[in-house]
């Protein structure tokens, strides 16, 4: 057990140290992973004296109640995280059937061009459009404050850069967060006359949250992937599952 703690948390943090120097990306999602997998690297260390510990702590009653109560808190979250996981690969598959307007979610844009979780939503778009000719696509982002322009603006030049009709494109430039993208994105759809039914791209991870907000705004909606880099699956990952959690309960 040892030897399997190691190398679990040796390679679990190095997949979560990464995006900090390569992307200079640092969030509450690799901020946890990094804080589990630091865990396990200590279980790893310490495995042997640890199983003395707890059967130490097992012998009194306060020991026993202390184990339990640890391990029900482990399981539940395993639990949590598998329904979550279950929610999030369901979400990124609900596929369209080409006839839809597609929404593009706003991220991050730069002077140089969109972030790399953006490019990767966008490509998706292209892709898409390509694809299907007859398709138009709202793209939806305002401007934050480390933003040069707005996320609208940014991703509209870089599909128009990349062959995609700019008479196709709608830009909705207001909104600041998911459910703004998707109500201002509906209120756009409805003044165009365009097709109300809508394919949501983001990335895969975030796809089965935004699907449930654009479900309580009346919005019939699919999905499209736009896949992460490997390198940043685990950071973005877990970081949704606390917004998906947040989803479930405060913002209900």
């Amino acid at each position: 057990m040892n030897i399997f703690f190691l190398i679990i948390g040796i390679l679990g943090d190095i997949w979560c140290i990464l995006p900090i120097f390569t992307y200079r990306i640092f969030n509450i999602g690799n901020g946890t992973g990094i804080l589990v997998f630091t865990i396990f690297i200590i279980l790893g260390l310490v495995w042997k004296k640890f199983k003395v510990w707890l059967c130490k702590l097992r012998k009194s009653k306060i020991g026993r109640l202390l184990v339990r109560i640890g391990s029900f808190i482990i399981m539940l979250t395993a639990l949590l995280v598998l329904v979550e996981s279950i929610c999030i690969i369901k979400g990124a598959n609900k596929k369209p059937d080409g006839t839809e307007t597609i929404v593009v979610l706003g991220s991050k844009v730069n002077f140089y061009g969109p972030s790399l979780m953006t490019a990767n939503r966008l490509k998706a778009a292209i892709k898409f459009m390509n694809d299907h000719p007859d398709t138009k696509c709202v793209l939806s982002g305002g401007q934050g404050p480390d933003e040069p322009f707005s996320e609208a603006k940014g991703m509209f030049d870089y599909m128009v850069s990349h062959g995609i009709d700019e008479n196709r494109l709608y830009l909705e430039d207001r909104s600041t967060n998911t459910r703004e993208n998707l109500k201002f994105s509906k209120e756009l759809i409805e003044k165009e006359g365009l097709n109300e039914n809508i394919a949501i791209v983001s990335n895969e991870f975030h796809l089965y949250r935004a699907g449930l907000i654009a479900k309580k705004l009346g919005i019939a909606h699919s999905s499209i992937a736009g896949h992460s880099l490997l390198v940043l699956f685990p950071t973005y990952y877990i970081r949704e599952l606390y917004a998906i959690l947040a989803q479930w309960t405060i913002y209900r």
